[in-house]
């Protein structure tokens, strides 16, 4: 009886001593600093615009703050935009259709949050209107009976409508055509449209291969706004609520590519032929926007910014106006 008792004191303590012993490791480990590393996934679209995050990844800077990226490539701004809004992609490279960004605002505010603006001038190349090289069109107003291709979505829609309006073409005259970027050089190269409304590199891809003539330089510029900013990098509330000091590490690597972007070194260059798959002749000979924080934005970016927004307004496209200032994130 004496043995019994004795080997249970024993047992007794053995269990003692292994549940100090876990909840010391426990203790350990949770005081002990996290080594995990936050992942974000970033859509972004085929074009110019999304340079910066590229130069982020290339350049090692999510890893200097932490975190790692998964880049998400989507084909029309749209799909990239509900993406963001649904939550299953947490940011957006600065080639987020910048004009859908206020339609989803006037929808539902605060969404979505700018860090930064890519926006294009006279003297920066941003945006084109393109026809095939031995097209007999020379103006817009030849347009009238043709097919008008544009990248997919509402925002360009919309402003093709407006230039075309501008020109005094009624919009029911042409046939829209939404086409995505990999398919527009051979659409329009085969006839199944007369022109392209685009972006950069269409316009020096078209010009290399000989497949299209420029028609209009910048005619966003030149017709909605100027500058034009038809593009933006964003980052999703959802996201940004339950995971702040991940966002905030994104914006703030995200700004900092921004302003070695727009220092166009020759070596950033090179990732546009790594992830757009452009000839290195053409990637050094692409025109870059202009791209700029969010953060201190002068006024007049902002005005034009502000007028660009209105135009879905004023094209009934949107119910009411929304005040571009907030959604900048801070």
């Amino acid at each position: 009886m004496l043995k019994v008792n004795f080997s249970k004191k024993i047992v007794l303590a053995a269990v003692a001593v292994l549940a100090l012993l876990a909840v010391a490791l426990f203790i350990s480990q949770s005081s002990a600093p996290s080594t995990s590393v936050q992942v974000i996934n970033v859509g972004y679209l085929p074009v110019v615009q999304t340079l910066p995050l590229f130069v982020a990844v290339e350049q090692g800077l999510f890893e200097k703050e932490g975190i790692r990226v998964e880049l998400q490539r989507f084909d029309a701004p749209n799909q990239l935009i509900d993406s963001l809004v649904s939550g299953k992609t947490n940011a957006g490279a600065p080639s987020v259709a910048a004009g859908i960004a206020t339609i989803v605002e006037s929808k539902n505010p605060g969404a979505l949050k700018l860090y930064s603006l890519t926006c294009g001038t006279l003297d920066s190349l941003n945006d084109q209107l393109l026809v095939a090289k031995n097209s007999s069109i020379q103006s817009i107003a030849d347009l009238r009976g043709k097919k008008l291709g544009h990248i997919p979505g509402i925002q360009f829609s919309t402003v093709a409508k407006k230039i075309l309006l501008e020109n005094g073409v009624n919009p029911s005259e042409v046939t829209l055509v939404e086409l995505a970027v990999s398919t527009q050089l051979a659409t329009l190269s085969t006839g199944g449209v007369d022109a392209l409304l685009t972006l950069e590199p269409i316009n020096t891809i078209g010009t290399a291969q000989n497949v299209s003539r420029l028609l209009v330089a910048s005619p966003m510029v030149k017709y909605v706004s100027n500058p034009w900013c038809g593009a933006t990098g964003v980052v999703s509330t959802k996201f940004s609520n339950s995971n702040t000091e991940a966002a905030q590490k994104f914006v703030k690597v995200m700004r900092e590519a921004v302003e070695l972007t727009a220092k166009d070194a020759p070596s950033n260059r090179a990732y546009l032929v790594k992830y757009l798959s452009l000839p290195k002749p053409v990637a050094e000979k692409t025109p870059l926007p202009l791209f700029v924080s969010t953060k201190g934005l002068d006024a007049k970016t902002i005005s034009a910014y502000q007028q660009f927004a209105d135009l879905f307004y004023e094209m009934n496209v949107t119910s009411k106006k929304v005040d571009v200032k907030q959604m900048f994130w801070d």
